[in-house]
């Protein structure tokens, strides 16, 4: 059984998969209040579902991009989880887990993390070999500068306000927006990322994982 943990934004993400089906899955917004809230929840997620974390045989976090200290806060449960139990802990881009939540698609699809301050973390994906691929590296715009960028049709999706929505729906010939549950990254589809990469034998050295923080992608400006 695989515990997922994902904090990349104000929205936390838990989940419980036995490698068939998800036994668990917890989604709210916590307002950045993660270091209260995110440690009591694994353990009310637990025993709701009768488990133990004895039966855990890894754990899958987010590594973001997004928020620093959200960032830290669940890459820190996760490590202090798998060195405690002795278990693997595997990292999944956040980036990918929000792209990997969606069905095949003829058009290209963008991914957006909010990040605060009006920017938005984002990545083009293509689906190839029955999945979704990105297609080059995560960037930080503001929602007009993405809306830029769109020349053809595409798929976007992730956390949006009214006002981006409407930025973005801008481009209403060539862009498709996500529903608002279509743009939750679900914790259910990090813990089966999680699993398939500890199926192939993929875990990460814990002590090495860390966090992707907005401050080392390439087009972000010195603050």
């Amino acid at each position: 059984m695989i515990l997922a943990i994902d904090t990349s934004t104000e929205w936390i993400g838990l989940a419980l998969y036995d490698g068939v089906q998800t036994l668990a899955e917890h989604v709210w917004r916590s307002r950045n209040y993660h270091t209260v809230e995110l440690v009591p929840a694994i353990e009310q997620m637990l025993k709701q579902t009768g488990s133990s974390k004895a039966e855990l045989t890894g754990v899958a976090v987010a590594i973001g991009p997004g928020s620093f200290t959200g960032l830290r806060i669940g890459m820190a449960a996760a490590k202090g989880i798998g060195l405690a139990l002795g278990v693997p802990v595997v990292g999944v881009p956040s980036l990918d887990i929000l792209a990997a939540g969606h069905g095949a698609m003829r058009r290209p699809m963008i991914a957006l993390l909010q990040i605060g301050r009006g920017r938005f973390a984002w990545a083009r994906y293509q689906y190839k070999k029955e999945r979704w691929e990105r297609q080059g590296e995560v960037m930080v715009d503001e929602p007009r500068a993405i809306a830029a960028t769109i020349k053809a049709p595409v798929f976007v999706c992730g956390e949006m306000s009214a006002e981006n929505r409407q930025i973005l729906g801008r481009k209403w010939k060539t862009a498709r927006l996500s529903s608002g549950a279509q743009g939750l990254r679900r914790p259910a589809v990090l813990a089966e990322l999680g699993w398939q990469k500890l199926q192939k034998s993929e875990p990460d050295e814990s002590l090495d994982l860390t966090p992707i923080y907005v401050h080392t992608l390439s087009n972000v400006p010195d603050l």
